[in-house]
């Protein structure tokens, strides 16, 4: 029987965190980030994991960590904590049978170098797998945090000889922050019955920052002020902080006055200096990247199968909206399409993605869907893990890539921070285009085109009721929203980011690899070797094995006899497309108008992407001018999110002062021109009024900057610039209620 707690809930359980601001204190710089939208991101985890139950078990996926583990492995684990008990179990799927393991506890708060692991006990072989049961020592821990979960080879500590890792993200910090601190601290002070003998190893809970401050007795309430203060340690950190390596910051790549990203434009105004370069700069960097690749296409180097292995080169993804991107899709999708009368999600495509997903699964709460493959973060395979393989691979001193000296990695404090920032970043949810209707009747119809997922001329089996078939004519329709609903990044079908081999890989002449034959083909999600991708079937890479989808409907005579393994990528969100290219994992193409017009080409049509498992034709037969129409709907809906995005900016300078206002508003600024810019490179323009009035805009933002020194100046020009862009919005779209 379970045991209940009754402990009120607060949105968040900030309360207890290093950086607490004080009422006297001005409010922090977060940059683009939104303390509103990261608050609405944790509830709606906090009501999904409480949905499942079973909270009183923390769950850790374990799994190779690209910053920590000695050796590449595909082996998968959990470890499981009951709290009430102490009941401690670890399970291990894929393990060499020739060597033996252990199971270790890592606190990484601590800076005593004793007291920062503990060995547990050896796992033990019961047929295939490697399994762990014990009971905790309540005493022998005492004053520990258990902030991550190792395997080793037996022998080796974590540090020398660790194969496995695995640590709980920061809503899940959060969670438990809330959820049992307030608990020890408070008591029956605040009339709860429930005392610190009732978990009696809450202690062991990984923390955010510290445990809950008490204030009159009480826990402090969680507040959207509070989660700013953490997130402006993440975008310093995220902007300043080089741990300890060849100079370069996270920003290096992902830079926040470029939507996040960097492009090839943007590298060509960069000095010599920059960090981007130190490859160039630094002889025991040589190899580091490719410097005619990054120049020319903005490619780095990025060892996701493996240091062993051939590198590929992949394009820098922009964070915006990253919340709204990271559930993986499987083969049972549970939950209901709102948007759909709520009708049930379907099922995925391939088994691997349940694997993959099941192997770091915790209580119910999947890792996150991320990199251009989809499984590009290490440990437990979540948006906070991702940090730690990025150092690795793109900030060491030299190629050894020694830890300690060569990077530092983050500490536990060091990733909440940075994790609140990236998960702050961009809107808070999905946008809902059923309720659009777009004023340019060119646009209207883009959007028409767009939404349509289904070809015509599908037949329905009259025994299973499976729906399939349908052809491509041209002009019906785009088949976007299947992949792309509401022009994000998750399918309308599975409600999860659909990984797909889209035929990008196969395009004959990438540019970049015409620019140099040597680099090695990519072949996405998995790390399993593969020898038929490339355009012609013959070249190796890495993939998940996964093939074209047994199906009698699934027209697999495209590909040649034998050839059927699967070069699958995530689905990027479209919303901010616009002014995030160029496209693809590879920057294959350009600009957007290139990009929706690649879904003409028989790299697509002729891909696996083009079909569903259920053998229904997802083709595209669009003419040039409807190509033009759907990226007209695609730069609308980007400018919409670029008022958005300036208005929030704008809103939050009106209410600072000194360096910290004059930064924010520089920020607007980027996205006002953003905007602008975005409706400039289409040529054709369907809003030459709206284009005014963000022109309008622009200048009282540049005012304000200009006349920076007079606050109430300032704030009325701010306040103006916010009218005219929402002026410019309702000339492009008019949204029901």
């Amino acid at each position: 029987m379970k045991k209940l707690i009754t402990i009120p809930l607060s949105l968040a359980a900030l309360s207890g965190l290093v950086y607490v601001m004080t009422p006297q204190q001005e409010a922090p710089f977060t940059g683009h980030g939104n303390p509103d939208t990261l608050s609405s991101v944790y509830d709606r985890w906090k009501a999904s994991y409480e949905s499942r139950g079973g909270a009183e078990v923390l769950r850790i996926g374990l799994a190779y960590s690209k910053a920590l583990s000695h050796e590449l492995t595909g082996a998968t684990g959990q470890a499981a904590l009951n709290l009430f008990d102490g009941q401690f179990q670890v399970a291990v799927n894929g393990l060499s049978p020739q060597d033996n393991y252990d199971v270790w506890l890592l606190d990484n708060h601590t800076e005593k170098a004793e007291g920062k692991m503990v060995r547990i006990g050896a796992l033990s072989a019961i047929g295939e797998q490697r399994v762990l049961n014990t009971k905790l020592d309540r005493d022998q821990l005492a004053s520990f945090t258990m902030d991550a979960i190792a395997v080793a080879k037996a022998g080796d500590t974590p540090e020398k000889g660790g194969i496995l890792f695995g640590s709980p993200d920061l809503l899940k910090r959060i969670y438990y922050n809330d959820r049992f601190f307030p608990v020890a601290s408070i008591g029956a002070a605040s009339g709860i019955q429930t005392s610190q003998a009732t978990v009696p190893f809450e202690f062991l809970l990984p923390k955010v920052a510290q445990a809950a401050k008490v204030v009159s007795g009480r826990a402090a309430s969680s507040t959207p002020e509070q989660f700013a203060t953490l997130i402006a340690e993440g975008e310093r950190l995220f902007t300043t902080e080089t741990f300890g390596g060849n100079g370069r910051t996270c920003s290096t790549c992902h830079r926040p006055d470029n939507n996040h990203t960097i492009d090839p434009v943007y590298i060509a105004n960069l000095p010599q200096n920059d960090p981007l370069f130190v490859a160039e700069n630094k002889p025991e960097l040589d190899g580091l990247e490719n410097s005619k690749l990054l120049r020319q296409f903005a490619l780095f180097v990025a060892n996701v199968d493996g240091f062993n292995n051939p590198p590929v080169l992949r394009s820098s993804s922009h964070l915006l909206g990253i919340a709204n991107t990271l559930t993986f899709e499987k083969l049972i999708n549970p939950g209901q399409n709102p948007l759909d009368s709520f009708k049930k999600f379907s099922g995925g495509e391939f088994d691997q993605d349940t694997t993959y997903v099941n192997a770091h699964i915790t209580n119910g709460i999947e890792p996150h869907a991320i990199g251009w493959s989809g499984d590009g973060a290490p440990d437990g395979g979540t948006l906070r893990d991702f940090a730690k393989g990025a150092i690795k691979q793109h900030l060491p001193k030299t190629l050894a890539r020694a830890e300690g000296a060569d990077f530092i990695l983050p500490t536990e404090d060091q990733l909440d921070a940075l994790e609140a920032y990236m998960l702050s970043l961009g809107r808070s949810s999905e946008i809902d285009l059923t309720k659009m209707s777009f004023k340019s009747p060119v646009v209207q119809k883009g959007f028409t085109l767009f939404n349509v997922k289904n070809n015509v001329g599908q037949t329905t089996d009259p025994v299973s009721g499976l729906v399939s078939g349908g052809t491509p004519i041209l002009g019906i329709s785009a088949n976007c929203n299947g992949c792309h609903s509401n022009a994000g990044a998750i399918s309308s079908s599975t409600g999860g980011n659909p990984t797909r081999d889209t035929g990008v890989e196969r395009m004959r002449d990438q540019l970049h690899r015409v620019a140099d034959p040597t680099i090695a083909y990519d072949g996405g999600f998995g790390q399993t070797l593969q020898s038929d991708c490339g355009p012609n079937f013959d070249q190796t890479c890495y993939s998940d094995g996964s093939t074209v989808p047994a199906s009698p409907k699934t027209p697999v005579g495209l590909r040649p006899a034998g050839h059927q393994g699967l070069n699958r990528f995530n689905t990027p969100s479209l919303i901010e497309a616009a002014d995030t290219g160029p496209f693809f994992h590879n920057n294959s193409v350009t600009t957007l108008e290139e990009a929706v017009a690649f879904y003409n080409t028989d790299a697509f049509n002729n891909s696996p992407g083009a079909f569903t498992s259920k053998g229904l034709n997802r083709q595209v037969k669009l003419d040039s001018s409807q190509v033009i129409a759907v990226a007209l709907f695609l730069r609308s809906i980007n400018v919409l999110e670029n008022i958005r995005s300036s208005n929030q900016l704008d809103q939050e300078a009106i209410g600072l002062s000194g360096n910290n206002s004059k930064e924010t508003i520089k920020l607007a600024l980027a996205d006002t021109t953003d905007a602008i810019e975005v409706l400039q490179q289409a040529v054709i323009n369907p809003y030459p009024e709206a284009l005014k009035k963000l022109q309008q805009a622009l200048e009282y933002e540049n005012s304000a900057v200009r006349g920076f020194s007079f606050a109430k100046q300032r704030q009325k020009l701010l306040q103006k610039a916010v009218a005219k862009k929402n002026e410019a919005r309702d000339l492009i779209v008019t949204v029901a209620p």
